[in-house]
């Protein structure tokens, strides 16, 4: 890949969990040598080999990386904490989020479409188009939205500082959608640049024409995790959110989830007591004293 001076600077974060390692290489080498640095965060066990297969591997991209990993599974919050804090330290503009799945389809334009942007003075959180995510219809090169995914949303460090990084109580899922929130709180925008792609699966997905429904398969402990989460997050900003938003939550993550198992997936005991269980825990989640400012 063509050596590239961009005008800003931009740090990676990268989250593994038990990859395949030739597909994560693949999807790495499509992206890290257009970055400043890249922290790879290893969630991963100890005994794992993810270091010793990947990193030796690495060494030709011409890009700093970072591996953090101390076998203990802290999922995306404080990876990009870590990033965000490296970020303000070493004075990068941007931080990117990325998953080991996502697979970009031309990163260079999504880059470069960034650096033009923020020249021109927008100050904008940036997503690509994620196929396997987004079912919108597109109408321009940039359509702002209310949401995002993690993987491929490109954070400028000040907005970060300016929302005060992840939220750690959102671990893994609704972290993505509790930052989007807080940065429309604040007055920021969320650019979708339609004409650069990443392609990113949720779960194992199975579909099921008579119904028109997906199921996603997810591990019985995962659908307690994002029961749990998004309650959690409704509850966070019920100050602030539409009925719709409010709506859209419940039918999405409590509604939707509770249907598929019941007509669509396997293991359906498990899977109903952990979809409770998460909604009760977080319905009985305490939420910090501040958490409407």
């Amino acid at each position: 890949m063509e050596n590239i001076i961009f005008r800003y600077r931009m740090l990676g974060v990268l989250t593994l969990f038990h990859p395949d390692v030739e597909q994560t290489l693949e999807n790495i080498r499509l992206y890290a040598p257009l970055l400043d640095r890249l922290i790879i965060w290893d969630n991963s066990p100890l005994e794992s080999q993810d270091k010793t297969q990947l990193l030796p591997r690495l060494s030709n991209l011409n890009t700093d990386i970072v591996w953090v990993g101390d076998g203990e599974n802290r999922c995306i919050a404080p990876a990009i904490n870590h990033a965000w804090q490296m970020a303000q330290q070493e004075g990068f503009d941007f931080i990117l989020i990325m998953d080991q799945d996502s697979r970009w389809t031309n990163f260079m334009e999504y880059r470069r479409l960034i650096e033009q942007h923020t020249g021109e003075g927008d100050q904008w959180v940036f997503t690509p188009y994620v196929e396997g995510c987004d079912q919108w219809t597109i109408s321009s090169d940039i359509q702002f939205t209310e949401l995002f995914i993690n993987s491929g949303t490109v954070i400028p460090t000040k907005l970060l500082t300016d929302i005060g990084g992840a939220d750690e109580a959102f671990p893994l899922d609704a972290l993505d959608h509790d930052m989007a929130f807080r940065i429309r709180q604040k007055g920021y925008q969320i650019a979708c640049l339609t004409t650069c792609r990443l392609v990113h699966s949720i779960g194992n997905p199975t579909k099921s024409e008579a119904l028109h429904l997906t199921a996603h398969n997810y591990p019985a402990m995962r659908i307690y995790s994002i029961a749990r989460s998004h309650i959690i997050n409704l509850r966070k900003h019920s100050h602030w959110l539409k009925r719709s938003d409010k709506w859209r939550i419940v039918r999405e993550y409590v509604l939707l989830p509770l249907v598929r198992i019941l007509f669509l997936e396997s293991g359906k005991w498990e899977r109903l007591k952990m979809l409770m269980k998460g909604i009760r825990d977080g319905l009985c989640y305490s939420l910090p004293k501040n958490h409407t400012t």
